[in-house]
Parts: structure tokens; C-alpha cells; sequence
């Protein structure tokens, strides 16, 4: 439900907002339209207008991204990032796409061990071009000898 408010004291716009944040007026938009920024206040006039803690959520959804999470699966982190209540259920949605991005990095830090020592060592065990092959099998989720 969106808040009508007259005191616009202390509340940002949608512009400096994006400007403060380094993002543009239109990702601000796109999260909130996501649910991965909470709803804002409105001017009676209908201006969308911030506290300044959405400078906080944004930054929070900025790093959540930069870890790799997708925009679906940042709404579940996002709103507890932004200190909202969630549900059992929420939260352990969250935890699961955390174990789940943490899996996927530990998968990816292995392939990457493997390509380190291929480059580095000419007469490495697995060719660079072998061990990138490798790397689409294991992210498909196949062992890398091709058997169940």
C-alpha cells in the first residue's frame, strides 16, 4: 500500500536518490516494481519520495549482484537486508540461495585451480582446452567422466 505523506523533510527523490546510490532513476523503478526495494513514500502529488535508508537497500541489492545473485533471488535477501519481517519459509528460502551460490563459487574456485595449473605448468596432468571442457561438464552438473 502506498504511503501518502505531506512532510516531505529529509526524504529524497527518485533523481538524487539514483544519483547518490550510482544507479539511474529507472533501476530504482525496476527494483521497487521487482519488490526488491520496499515500496516508497509519495508527495500528495504522487512524486515518489525516499528516506534515506534506500540508499542502504540499493547498496544492499548493488552487492547482492556483484555476488552473482540474480534479480529473483535477490528479493527474498533484499528484504532481509532491508530489515523487513520474513516468514520461516522466506527465511530459509534465503539460506538455500546463499548455500546454493556458495556451492556454485566453491565448483567454480575448483575449475579455476585446475586452469591455474594447466597455464602454469606446460606438462600439467589436463590441457587448458581439456580442463575448459571440464568446466561446462561439471556446470551442467555431469561428473567429468561423462558417467552417472
Amino acid at each position: 500500500m502506498t504511503k501518502i505523506t505531506d512532510d516531505t523533510t529529509g526524504l529524497l527523490s527518485i533523481g538524487h536518490l539514483a544519483q547518490d546510490a550510482g544507479v539511474s532513476s529507472r533501476t530504482i523503478r525496476y527494483y521497487e516494481e521487482l519488490g526488491i526495494l520496499p515500496e516508497p513514500r509519495r508527495s500528495p502529488g504522487g512524486t515518489r519520495r525516499y528516506p534515506q535508508e534506500y540508499r542502504g537497500y540499493i547498496a544492499a541489492a548493488l552487492a547482492l549482484k556483484d555476488l552473482g545473485f540474480g534479480l529473483e533471488e535477490m528479493k527474498p535477501l533484499a528484504r532481509l537486508a532491508a530489515g523487513r519481517q520474513v516468514s520461516p519459509h522466506q527465511r530459509d528460502t534465503a539460506a538455500a540461495l546463499v548455500q546454493g551460490r556458495i556451492d556454485a563459487l566453491a565448483r567454480q574456485a575448483v575449475m579455476l585451480r585446475r586452469l591455474l595449473d594447466s597455464v602454469c605448468r606446460p606438462g600439467a596432468a589436463a590441457p587448458v582446452s581439456a580442463v575448459l571442457g571440464a568446466a561446462e561438464m561439471i556446470a551442467a552438473g555431469s561428473p567429468r567422466d561423462g558417467t552417472s
